[in-house]
């Protein structure tokens, strides 16, 4: 039994398509069409949408004009150069891409490591030379909940620049407001600052308020204990935290205390 040729990869058929650039001869059309065929099969295989095989297809087309090989070679290489050109495009956005599970990675270990950023921030010594001081500095201090996501949000950006602040959300009875939230991965993150007027039974009222209400994929909660009110920070995190059930969703909790900071 004849084995099934493996198709190529996007990759391989892209270093192949430019190195047809350089065919001029009557031959071209031939190699042409031989590697349309080629790249159809591995846009099949590929995780290529359809709108995007489809758009291909219409610029891998050519006008074949029986009178002239000169013209139709012409359409050929126009043809060809605007399929490649398409092709890279395409592949570098997909590559520019995270997944959601290295994206997750990422955004837990900026939570875990958050603390770095403040100190470095605002608590390591300055050079010499630098026009910041620490009076200056030390106005920046993270009081309520608002400070904290602003912070927080201003570190996500640059890595994720489609999350999103105060995103309205309907949990089926009444609107709900995420702090940040992530559409591409369904991903929402709740902060909470301890203050004077708040004990630690109404902070897990909150937290389990927004737990059960939020109808996100993935919640992480993202507390500052600025009173330093949590008497058992592992057994907190354990009241919180759930891997996917029969809710659906996964829950986690970070929390930083005042030693931390």
């Amino acid at each position: 039994m004849r084995q099934k040729e493996k198709s190529m990869t996007l990759e391989e058929l892209l270093r192949e398509g430019r190195e047809m650039e350089s065919i001029k001869d009557i031959q071209l059309q031939n190699i042409y069409d031989s590697w349309c065929s080629k790249v159809r099969v591995a846009l099949r295989e590929s995780m290529v949408s359809e709108s995007e095989q489809k758009e291909i297809v219409v610029k891998m087309h050519y006008m074949e004009n029986e009178y002239s090989g000169y013209d139709t070679r012409g359409s050929i290489q126009k043809a060809l150069k605007d399929t490649l050109c398409f092709m890279e495009e395409r592949m570098l956005l997909s590559q520019r891409q995270i997944s959601k599970e290295t994206s997750l990675f990422l955004i837990e270990k900026i939570l875990n490591n958050f603390y770095l950023y403040y100190r470095a921030m605002y608590k390591s010594p300055l050079h010499k030379k630098s026009t910041l001081t620490h009076e200056i500095l030390d106005k920046f201090q993270i009081k309520n909940e608002y400070d904290l996501q602003r912070m927080l949000y201003s570190v996500l950006l640059p890595i994720f620049p489609e999350a999103r602040q105060e995103v309205a959300s309907d949990n089926g009875y009444g609107g709900m407001r995420a702090d940040i939230y992530f559409d591409e991965y369904d991903l929402i993150i709740e902060t909470k600052c301890t203050r004077d007027s708040m004990s630690e039974k109404k902070l897990v009222e909150e937290l389990g308020a927004d737990g059960f209400h939020y109808k996100a994929d993935v919640i992480f909660f993202f507390v500052y204990d600025r009173k330093d009110m949590i008497r058992n920070p592992e057994a907190f995190k354990k009241t919180f935290e759930r891997e996917r059930g029969k809710e659906g969703k996964i829950i986690k909790m970070f929390l930083l205390q005042p030693l931390e900071l």
